[in-house]
């Protein structure tokens, strides 16, 4: 083989490479075909550079988050807060497990029914620790999602859940101030 020739070989492999390593950070959306009780995948998402080779089974928070909003969009949001807080402290905590499920209701009755749902950032500090942020597709309006999971021993558990209609933290910007009345 001539130089000309590796050299196209060298070109090729890394716009394969390049190419190979774009599609695989694209955002997962999964959706909820009608009537299915499992969400359909339709684009893998990349766990992200940050989490180390051993940091075990990495996709456990992907699938709790999976069976939360599956649940959630068949109205079982008794189940789905059971599947998410299984072996989770938030559990342990009645009071507030149940103002959660209760806000969960209203804001389902407020901005829609949710018919699916995107990741859209993951973040792992660590090997033991992880955000995943997602949004939550309603009829009328979004929410994002904050679940923060921790690996304790061997298994993933939520340590801390945070829901709101706040879009603008997903785009990094800053809050609005409310505009001044005028009298």
């Amino acid at each position: 083989m001539n130089f000309p020739h590796l050299l196209l070989l060298a070109i090729a492999s890394v716009l394969a490479t390049a190419a190979s390593a774009q599609e695989s950070s694209k955002v997962r959306t999964t959706v909820f075909p009608p009537g299915a009780k499992v969400p359909m995948v339709l684009a893998a998402a990349e766990i992200p550079a940050t989490a180390a080779p051993n940091a075990g089974d990495v996709a456990a928070p992907d699938r709790l988050a999976a069976q939360f909003f599956a649940a959630l969009r068949e109205g079982e949001i008794e189940r789905a807060y059971a599947t998410l807080t299984k072996g989770s402290k938030i559990g342990d905590r009645p009071e507030e497990l149940r103002l959660l499920k209760q806000k969960t209701k209203e804001a389902i009755e407020v901005f829609g029914v949710i018919s699916g749902y995107e990741l859209v950032e993951n973040k792992t500090v660590g090997t033991r620790l992880s955000r995943a942020t997602y949004i939550s597709l309603g009829k009328e309006f979004p929410l994002r999602w904050r679940f923060y999971f921790y690996k304790a021993d061997s298994a993933w558990r939520l340590v801390d859940l945070r829901v709101d209609d706040k879009l603008t933290g997903i785009f990094e910007e800053a809050e609005e101030a409310k505009p001044l009345e005028v009298k």
